[in-house]
C-alpha cells in the first residue's frame, strides 16, 4: 500500500479522477460557479470519508468489535496470541511509518527521515506541553 502521507496514493488518484470527470460533465451542463461548488463538495466528502475510514482502521476498539462481528465468537487466548499481540501491532505501525516515508529501519535500528523532523518536533513539543499540565 503506497502512501503520500497521510493519504494512500489510490485515494488521491480516485479523488483527482472523480473531480476531472464530474467537472467536465458539470462544466458542459452548467456554469463555472457550479463546477467550483462540485469541487468544494467533493473535497469535503473526501475529507469526511477519509477520516471516517481512518478512524475505523486505526481504532483498536473498533478492530476488536469488527473481528467479533465477523467471526461471531472469539477465543480470547488465541486472539491475543495470534491477532492482537504487541509484536504484531508494533510491526504494523512500523510498516505504516515506513510506507509513508517517515522512518527507515537499518538492521535493528529505527531512524527518522530528516524532512519530517520539524513536524515531529512540533508534535513532540505539543505532547510535552500537554503532559506538563
Amino acid at each position: 500500500m503506497e502512501m503520500y502521507y497521510p493519504f494512500r496514493k489510490a485515494e488521491i488518484y480516485a479523488f483527482i479522477i472523480i473531480n476531472i470527470i464530474t467537472n467536465i460533465l458539470v462544466l458542459y451542463l452548467f456554469s463555472f460557479y457550479i463546477v467550483l461548488v462540485f469541487v468544494l463538495l467533493n473535497s469535503l466528502l473526501f475529507y469526511i470519508i477519509y477520516h471516517t475510514l481512518n478512524m475505523i482502521q486505526t481504532s483498536p476498539r473498533t478492530k476488536i468489535l469488527l473481528d467479533i462481528y465477523d467471526l461471531k465468537n472469539i477465543n480470547i487466548n488465541k486472539y491475543i496470541s495470534n491477532d492482537y499481540s504487541t509484536k504484531k501491532i508494533l510491526d504494523n505501525r512500523l510498516l505504516r511509518f515506513q510506507s509513508s516515508n517517515q522512518i527507515y529501519i537499518d538492521s535493528s535500528k529505527i531512524y527518522l527521515y530528516g524532512n519530517k523532523s520539524i513536524f515531529i518536533k512540533i508534535i513532540f513539543s505539543i505532547f510535552k506541553l500537554v503532559k506538563f499540565f
